[in-house]
């Protein structure tokens, strides 16, 4: 049986209002290109083939001609919502999976149902009707992942544990329209060996290792070809992740930020990538660029002391303890008005 084959995207959605604190406003694309990897991770680890169109955001057209030029099986894209003129928050909120108005419209339907069915788990999700691509030939699902407009939704744009929620529960939504089993995202033993994701290989497995690579910072494109860009991109993040063997699974833990890992100063490990993501979403000033730096050990300062908690970070690092009071989705900073 050949796998089904899904087109996965991501949307430009325009950006939030001022957010306070941080100043600037939060850019949705963002987040619809963190989660739509997560997103593709996930149907690769389940056993679905993805297609991405490789762009950092993807217009409506571009889904349609790739979806039908692959004759996909489906197509998922990842959004934001907004309501009003962006100028200040409200207090419209909550996911809404839009089904395609079209051909398959009555396939849309029942597939948007089944993903906003699972989308109940992480939070409020509703479904409507949306004919931004009934010209595809397949059905076709658009998950607004919240309101660039309401407070903390907006916030929730730098959040990673938000983008692999989103992305773990629609792929639980998508295995049940498909008749697929779903396969949790930290069994280490669904990841291919080491071997069959090395130079020269081609396909699925070697998709997912590009995929997380991608969402961990490093540049390239998901075409399923382990070429010299993927290989150098293994290199460095095993060096930068402190691999020496990629055996038992550590390549894989470590792109799946599921090891319990200290930072030093200067680290460019996955985890400093996550912290600096959580801090922003808490409306922390941390920069976003992957390497710990005395910047992010001030917002991570400001954290802690906001939290009353006698953690701090300093000169030698961030412990494990700083890091597991960032993990909750959502809390930070306080709306001002």
């Amino acid at each position: 049986m050949e796998a089904v084959n899904i087109v996965v995207g991501g949307m430009a959605c325009g950006s939030t209002p001022i957010m306070p604190y941080v100043g600037g406003r939060n850019d949705g694309a963002y987040f619809t290109r963190m989660c739509k990897l997560y997103l593709q991770a996930a149907l690769l680890r389940c056993g679905f083939d993805t297609v991405d169109i490789d762009k950092s955001v993807d217009e409506p057209q571009d889904v349609v001609l790739t979806a039908n030029r692959h004759t996909a099986d489906a197509a998922v894209i990842v959004s934001y919502g907004a309501f009003g003129s962006r100028k200040s928050f409200n207090d419209v909120s909550g996911m809404v999976v839009r089904y395609a108005v079209g051909r398959f419209y009555g396939k849309s339907r029942t597939m948007c149902e089944d993903v906003c069915a699972k989308l109940g788990g992480v939070g409020k999700c509703t479904t409507a009707s949306d004919g931004i691509f009934g010209a595809a030939g397949c059905p076709a699902a658009t998950i607004d992942a919240g309101y660039l407009t309401q407070f903390d939704e907006a916030r929730l744009v730098y959040d990673p544990d938000r983008a692999i929620s989103i992305a773990e529960h629609a792929t639980m939504g998508l295995c049940e329209y498909f008749g697929m089993p779903y396969v949790r995202r930290d069994d280490i033993s669904a990841y291919p060996a080491v071997a069959s994701v090395s130079i020269g290989k081609r396909g699925k497995h070697v998709k997912l290792l590009q995929a997380l690579l991608a969402v961990n910072g490093y540049g390239i494109a998901v075409d399923g070809v382990f070429g010299k860009a993927t290989d150098t991109a293994v290199k460095e993040f095993d060096i930068n992740n402190g691999i020496s063997d990629n055996g038992d699974g550590k390549l894989w833990r470590r792109l799946l930020l599921l090891d319990e890992t200290p930072l030093s100063v200067g680290s460019k490990h996955a985890k400093t990538l996550y912290v600096q993501r959580k801090l922003r979403a808490k409306l922390y000033s941390a920069p976003v660029h992957g390497t710990l730096d005395g910047d992010t050990l001030a917002a991570l300062n400001e954290f802690l002391t906001d939290a009353e908690n006698d953690r701090s970070a300093n000169a030698d690092g961030i412990g494990i303890d700083a890091i597991e009071l960032l993990s909750p989705i959502g809390g930070g900073r306080p709306r001002l008005f």
